[in-house]
């Protein structure tokens, strides 16, 4: 008997957690502070690349011009591998700077419910870009995946249903046609700008 007294006294004296609820405005916020923070450790990987991009190019002139073309298939190789990354990379940074325009539209609007879930699915493919290039920025990203379902499931936009994640909406697939243009765009300036 004694020790029933003491779970009745356990459950009596057990406080209820208490969470608190920041204001939307707020938590809209901190979600784009923590998207530009892993933007620019994205800027810094592609810049990381790029350079890496330059010494195996040099590298592979260098092995051209000794005529030996072993070491010059091999950095060429590795430049194309490192050039497809680069690719991906920019391409997810561009993706990022989409998702964190449409957030601070968000904010400015005030329709969350409408625009979070396709934002959710585009951070969802950025994650899947960068899982092999860039693992902690894609963990963060995942972080950051997370808030957005509490985000969605608070508001009332998205259900209990599991959304595989290479199934984009149309909102989604316009972000990405419109982060791909930019891109080839940009690359094509960057092409551009190596030939001269």
């Amino acid at each position: 008997m004694q020790h029933g007294l003491e779970i009745v006294r356990w459950k009596f004296w057990k406080r209820d957690e208490v969470k608190v609820v920041k204001p939307l405005p707020r938590r809209i916020d901190e979600l784009t502070v923590r998207l530009e923070n892993i933007r620019m450790r994205l800027k810094r990987r592609i810049d990381e690349l790029k350079l890496r991009d330059r010494e195996l190019f040099e590298l592979t002139v260098k092995a051209k011009m000794e005529n030996d073309l072993e070491k010059a298939k091999i950095y060429a190789n590795e430049l194309s591998e490192l050039r497809n990354m680069l690719k991906r990379t920019i391409y997810s940074d561009l993706l990022l700077e989409g998702v964190i325009n449409r957030i601070q539209i968000i904010r400015e609007l005030d329709e969350v419910g409408d625009v979070i879930a396709p934002v959710r699915e585009v951070l969802m493919s950025i994650r899947g870009s960068l899982r092999g290039i860039a693992p902690t920025i894609s963990q963060s990203i995942s972080n950051i995946i997370d808030s957005v379902e509490s985000l969605s499931y608070e508001l009332g936009t998205m259900s209990d249903v599991y959304i595989p994640e290479r199934t984009l909406s149309g909102d989604a697939e316009k972000i990405l046609a419109e982060a791909s243009a930019v891109a080839s765009q940009r690359g094509k300036r960057e092409d551009e700008l190596r030939t001269v």
